[in-house]
């Protein structure tokens, strides 16, 4: 089977098959965008290679966790963030930069989120339920930005994103983007009233009382990328092939917000562009992890 005849579905499935070629077509389609985003980490290309070669080795180890409740580029990172952690908490932690950068978000995972849910206090039947909340919050959110890109409401799209995906306040997006305070704390409380009964109309949750937390929003968004662009998008974007609205969305997306994530992968694009070979590197990988494959 030729690379461009796979798709994520029929991916997964092969590799859980242990099949060398879909695990191949894995590593040389997420690579690139990986090694981007560890080496802006780090001072040495070795150490983002070693970075990158681990967080592939992390995640044929435990395949079976992977449940496509998030896409595979979103799980890779996730698995990247904490191979950096892991590094930079490790005494070979000298060539990592910006801890800024890759403080835990403890709603990284469903589990890490839930995590801190008292086992004395809670019964299994009401921790079942947060993660039943968490999950159907999860869709909602889900729903909601795809609405603001089917309307072209990207100006709405990135308050919501400097609200909930970054953490600014209000009076901080107002001064960064010239909008009236008063819109977007209007916008923002919109925004929640219609998650919310989202959840009620699909019997999440019982009524009103429920208040969707910024907190849980701004989990959610941040560990699932909620908004970010699309690889094709961010091609299109290289090429100067978008309409102006969505042309002037990503650059956002890119240059204001500064998605870590979406700055990987564009940049690795455009070394694409440039024709830079990458087969040694997937080969390094591939050596490293194929013994893996067989025995998950």
């Amino acid at each position: 089977m030729n690379d461009t005849e796979w798709n994520e579905k029929d991916l997964v499935s092969s590799i859980h098959q242990g099949n060398t070629e879909a695990w191949s077509y894995l590593i040389g389609q997420y690579q690139g965008r990986l090694l981007r985003y560890a080496k802006a980490r780090s001072h040495q290309t070795s150490d983002a290679e070693d970075l990158v070669q681990d967080t592939f080795l992390s995640f044929i180890k435990g395949f079976r966790e992977f449940r496509g409740e998030c896409s595979i580029e979103t799980y890779l990172f996730l698995l990247l963030r904490h191979e950096i952690i892991d590094r930079f908490r490790s005494r070979r932690a000298k060539s990592i930069c910006l801890l800024q950068d890759i403080e835990v978000n403890p709603a990284d995972s469903q589990v890490d989120v839930m995590a801190d849910i008292s086992d004395s206090q809670t019964s299994i039947s009401h921790y079942i339920n947060q993660q039943y909340q968490y999950q159907a919050l999860a869709k909602a959110i889900k729903i909601l930005v795809k609405r603001f890109k089917q309307k072209l409401k990207f100006h709405d799209l990135m308050i919501i994103e400097l609200l909930f995906y970054v953490g600014l306040s209000s009076k901080q997006i107002a001064k960064l983007i010239g909008a009236k305070e008063v819109n977007i704390r209007m916008l923002k409380h919109r925004s929640i009233r219609q998650l919310q009964q989202m959840l009620i109309n699909n019997d999440v949750v019982g009524d009103e009382s429920f208040h969707c937390s910024d907190d849980w929003i701004r989990r959610i968004w941040s560990s699932q990328r909620m908004s970010c662009p699309k690889r094709s998008t961010l091609g299109a974007f290289l090429l100067q092939e978008l309409d102006s609205s969505w042309f002037e969305y990503v650059d956002f997306h890119l240059t204001i917000l500064g998605c870590h994530f979406c700055r990987a992968s564009f940049k690795d694009l455009q070394h694409q562009q440039d024709g830079e070979p990458q087969d040694d590197f997937r080969q390094s990988i591939l050596a490293s992890t194929i013994g893996f494959l067989t025995r998950h």
